[in-house]
């Protein structure tokens, strides 16, 4: 099995690494929204507003984005994984594990609720042309910390996972909007 992922993780690394040089600072600065502290920021924002609106359900909502950055971060600590050997992951301010992506899963639920939250409360057009830039931001974060040499593609998609995971409990378990 761990043959299967490395290969699967070789073949995919291949492809994104050979997007043109010139897309480095664009996924530099899209990484920068995945990061724990844009996330985190998500969270607390949305867990501020249900708080202050008297809905805890959205309170709760707001605070399962750390939540989830804790679990992901659980993991990373059991798997054990090292991050691939590039120069990127070599200069990171802080050596963490690589298994899971705690940008992917950040994002994927702090921008995943935003995406819920703009689907039922903005008009359409807007509706729609928010949830499909916040789902295109998801996958751009994850895709960049490939790019970058932060992760590998396995690490991207099991952070996605995570998230998407959260999320569902959130949308479905919590329902922030009810």
């Amino acid at each position: 099995m761990r043959h299967l992922v490395t290969q699967f993780d070789t073949a995919v690394t291949r492809h994104v690494v050979e997007l043109p040089a010139s897309l480095h600072p664009f996924f530099l600065a899209v990484t920068a929204l995945g990061s724990p502290v844009a996330t985190m920021t998500v969270g607390a924002v949305v867990a501020g507003w249900g708080y202050f609106h008297a809905n805890l359900r959205l309170a709760y909502s707001g605070a399962f984005v750390w939540l989830t950055l804790g679990v992901g971060s659980i993991i990373k600590l059991i798997v054990a994984r090292a991050r691939p050997n590039t120069a990127y992951a070599a200069h990171l301010l802080f050596d963490t594990n690589s298994f899971p992506s705690g940008h992917t899963s950040g994002s994927t639920i702090a921008y995943g609720l935003l995406a819920y939250l703009a689907w039922h409360l903005l008009p359409q057009p807007y509706s729609t042309i928010v949830v499909v830039l916040l789902l295109l931001l998801i996958a751009l974060i994850g895709i960049s910390r490939i790019y970058l040499g932060a992760h590998f593609p396995s690490d991207v998609i099991a952070g996605w996972l995570l998230g998407a995971v959260a999320l569902c409990i959130v949308i479905f378990v919590l329902r922030p909007l009810t």
